[in-house]
């Protein structure tokens, strides 16, 4: 069984602009995770997400 779900990552980059990136992760601390090994300066800058959202409706948990 896949567990996984679709999480957005949101940060802000060197010059303050919001760049929204998803991944495939079974948790939130996965999915940044996943973001920090994707995006140099994530990694280099864990504090800049501002938000881990997962995009998975409650529709979509019943109708699995």
């Amino acid at each position: 069984m896949n567990d996984q779900k679709r999480y957005t990552v949101r940060y802000r980059d060197a010059n303050c602009q919001r760049i929204e990136t998803c991944y495939y992760a079974g948790d939130a601390f996965e999915a940044r995770v996943l973001a920090m090994e994707a995006v140099p300066y994530i990694k280099d800058h864990p504090h800049a997400i501002d938000l881990i959202r997962c995009e998975e409706t409650l529709d979509s948990s019943i109708a699995a």
